[in-house]
């Protein structure tokens, strides 16, 4: 059965280019590639319209109304406040929110629509002493109390919920479209470790993924591509020379660069701390390339398993022993059929789009 379904998120691409903001864009193209009428409610500098992965995206004007005392979140909780103005009158089944506010307006609507179902992804973890640090953290309670379908990526970050909000989480990952990432025709010549994320956030652990880079380089010339949004400049002039003359800055990459790219390397490496998930790696794993993620517990953890790639502690030495270790996963027989295999626990189409649609039956 077609569903018309809006999705809403403060932050879109392009303007914001992480994998948050990639994930709704992803999301709308696979609901609408199985039948579903989607369209997706976001903000700008300017209002308007256009496609992304041919569903249309409506932006209304971004505002930061009581900025002072919201601070960084006020774009966000003003967008709740717009979002549920516009969608009060409008006739449809699913509202699936990915940011707090705009999620807790879903919550209270479908509360009043009889036959509305909400639906909230949490990109993070919800940590109750995390979230209690932002000014909207009531918003944050209505939402956990409320909405129809609180989905988190991992059961890591599922775990949290249940803990700290007293309520159980519907695990549903993000997806990978297998068609649009795929092996390349041959790796890079030279072996290359490739980095996608934010460049800016410290958890991330980009600095120490270098310091390692900068080891490895005493046994192995390796060259190192960084995707990403960020200042790649200071990040680089911190870095020691070693490091820096092996790496490739890329900057924010369009999507066929980024699929072509995937392929091409030898290692996609996201030591991040505390990640909920990771869709890079997942992407990565479609296009034939292991992966390497920190042993935290997170949920890089959850989409490893052995033969596509390695876990390793957040250290200089146990990141340079892990790189090593890829790359000879990168170099041996069957590892991209294996990579492949693993990646498709996560398609869209045939295991994502299902579940999300159980969901919204309810």
């Amino acid at each position: 059965m077609s569903l018309r379904v809006v999705l809403s998120d403060t932050w879109s691409w392009p303007e914001v280019r992480r994998g948050g903001e990639r994930y709704l864009h992803e999301l709308g193209a696979a609901l609408a590639a199985a039948g579903h009428d989607v369209s997706i409610l976001t903000t700008g500098s300017r209002p308007g319209s256009e496609r992304i992965l041919d569903v249309p995206v409506h932006r209304v004007r971004r505002r930061s109304p009581a900025a002072g005392r919201l601070g960084a979140v006020a774009p966000e909780v003003a967008f709740g406040a717009q979002a549920l103005a516009r969608l009060a009158a409008r006739r449809f089944d699913v509202w699936h929110a990915v940011s707090i506010p705009d999620g807790a307006a879903a919550a209270v609507l479908s509360r009043v629509r009889p036959g509305l179902r909400s639906a909230f992804t949490d990109l993070g973890f919800p940590v109750a002493r995390s979230r209690r640090q932002r000014p909207d953290h009531r918003l944050q309670s209505v939402l956990a109390r409320h909405v129809d379908s609180y989905i988190c990526f991992s059961e890591a970050a599922g775990a949290w919920l249940g803990r700290d909000y007293g309520r159980a989480a519907d695990v549903v990952p993000p997806g990978v479209d297998l068609q649009r990432f795929r092996p390349a025709a041959q790796r890079s010549p030279r072996p290359t470790i490739m980095y996608s994320g934010s460049l800016d956030e410290p958890r991330k652990n980009v600095a120490l993924l270098l310091e390692a880079v900068a080891v490895l380089r005493r046994t192995l010339d390796v060259e190192v591509w960084l995707c990403g949004q960020g200042d790649g400049a200071s990040l680089l002039a911190a870095a020691s020379p070693a490091a820096r003359d092996a790496v490739t800055f890329v900057g924010p990459a369009d999507d066929a660069d980024l699929a072509e790219r995937y392929g091409r390397a030898w290692v996609l490496a996201l030591p991040s701390h505390a990640e909920a998930f990771g869709m890079v790696l997942v992407e990565a794993l479609a296009s034939g390339t292991p992966i390497l993620v920190s042993d935290d517990g997170g949920g890089p953890n959850e989409i490893l398993v052995p033969g596509v790639g390695v876990a390793c502690a957040e250290t200089v030495e146990a990141l340079a022993a892990g790189l090593a270790e890829a790359l000879d996963l990168a170099a041996g027989p069957g590892i991209v059929e294996a990579c492949r295999a693993r990646a498709e626990s996560y398609d869209w189409k045939t295991v994502v789009v299902p579940m999300l649609e159980r969901l919204y039956a309810g």
